[in-house]
Parts: structure tokens; C-alpha cells; sequence
């Protein structure tokens, strides 16, 4: 990973977090997206080695993401190797309940942002001419059900299928497309859920994952080996990080 220039969309907190002070610890270069501006700057201090950028953009303002991504690369100069897009929301209601509006902002950030953003970042002049590598955080939850995940199931299960799409139509360019699909994992959102439920639902979601809850570091392996020359054989899959979730 020493001197890949990579972008990480959704960077603030939990997967994205993680994945930053990772990638850095292995000598990436990063240019850190999201909206809280003073949860970046954190991010940042966090991150080894130097030159490390961020911006404070809401990815469903396409226009001033693209317009960022093609003036920072026109003012360095240095073309992108990879993207990590860790932006989304979860959405818990059941179907009786679903609005057209719930299902148009949890499709659209999850997974039809992932798919505008890589649109920008593989314009001719912001990505490397060698190729590279785009990561996608989807889920379990895209390829198996769960009730009252319907909106957020669907969300992931998009972002999967556009992958595969991707996959197969930027394999001429030398650029690889994949999804990590966690289970679940500690962070600022699962610890949320798991303080409103009660201890026997905790202790049957601890049964579901067979070598226990995971950790943000368990993803940012997974998303570190995707984005390396380790995994230069390697598109339109989706690697699930889940301690045997799916395996049951």
C-alpha cells in the first residue's frame, strides 16, 4: 500500500475510521470524505505519515464531490489508485411502515452514491492509468434477509449487483471492483442497537456469529488486501467478513 493514493468516502467514524488509521499505518496516502468536518480532522491526527487531505462534503451533493475530487487532483497532480465507499445509513422499519422517502435515501446513499462517486473518480485525469482498485462496505444483510431490514436489505443487495457490473465492465482498464460484506461489527452505530434491545436479543445475535462480534480492524483487512497488488486476480467478488454469519 506504500504511496497508493486512496479515497475513502464515509471516513469518519466506525469501518471508515478504522480503515484510515490502517491504511495509513501501511503507507497510504488518503483523502478523507464526509460531513463532519471536526470528526475528520480527528481521523487525521490519528493517521500516520504526512500529506493526508479531508473535506467535509455530504455525499448526496454529487455536484460538490465531483467538483472537489477533479480540483484536488488538478492542484497535485497525483491520480487516485483506489476508493473505499463506507458511506450509509441503517434503516429498521417494518413494511407496514416503509415511505417512498425511506427507501429513496437509504438506496441512494447506500448504494446509488457508491456508483455516481466511482463515476467521478474514473474520469481519465483523477484515476491512475494503471489501474486500481474500488471497495465497496455492503453487508450480510445484501444476499440474506432479516425482518424489518427490508429498506436497508435492498440497499446492499444494489450496491453488490452494481459492483458485479462494474467489475465486469472496467476489467479492460485494469480495474478491479469488489464488496466487503461484515457481519456485524462493533462500532459507534451497532453499539446503539445493541444498548436498545434486551440481553437474551444481544445473546441471540452473538449466537448468529460463530466466532463472535467483530471488529472495525477485521474489515480494514479485508478492505486493505482488496486494494493491494495481493488481490491483482480478483474482481466482481464479494468477500464476506462475517465470524460464519452466512456460513449457518
Amino acid at each position: 500500500m506504500i504511496n497508493k493514493k486512496i479515497l475513502i468516502i464515509g471516513a469518519s467514524s466506525g469501518i471508515g475510521k478504522a480503515t484510515a488509521i490502517y491504511l495509513s499505518q501501511k503507507g497510504a496516502k488518503l483523502v478523507l470524505i464526509s460531513r463532519n468536518a471536526e470528526k475528520l480532522q480527528q481521523v487525521i491526527t490519528e493517521c500516520e505519515g504526512d500529506d493526508h487531505k479531508f473535506a467535509s462534503i455530504d455525499v448526496t451533493d454529487t455536484e460538490k464531490l465531483d467538483n472537489f475530487i477533479t480540483d484536488h487532483v488538478n492542484s497535485c497532480n497525483i491520480p487516485f489508485d483506489g476508493l473505499v465507499y463506507s458511506a450509509g445509513i441503517e434503516g429498521t422499519l417494518p413494511l407496514k411502515f416503509l415511505k417512498n422517502e425511506t427507501l429513496e435515501q437509504i438506496l441512494n446513499i447506500n448504494a446509488i452514491q457508491a456508483v455516481l462517486v466511482s463515476k467521478t473518480l474514473l474520469k481519465k485525469a483523477n484515476f491512475s492509468s494503471n489501474g486500481g482498485s474500488l471497495v465497496f462496505i455492503s453487508s450480510v444483510m445484501g444476499s440474506l434477509g432479516q425482518p424489518a431490514k427490508i429498506a436497508y436489505c435492498m440497499s446492499k443487495g444494489a450496491l453488490t449487483s452494481a459492483m458485479k457490473a462494474m467489475a465486469l465492465e472496467l476489467a479492460n482498464k485494469k480495474i478491479r471492483v469488489n464488496c466487503i460484506s461484515p457481519g456485524m461489527v462493533v462500532t459507534e452505530m451497532s453499539s446503539k442497537i445493541l444498548d436498545s434491545i434486551s440481553e437474551d436479543n444481544k445473546k441471540d445475535i452473538e449466537k448468529m456469529h460463530p466466532l463472535g462480534i467483530g471488529n472495525v480492524i477485521d474489515i480494514a483487512k479485508g478492505i486493505e488486501f482488496l486494494l493491494s497488488d495481493n488481490s491483482s486476480w480478483i474482481t466482481g467478488v464479494d468477500l464476506l467478513v462475517d465470524g460464519g454469519y452466512s456460513a449457518q
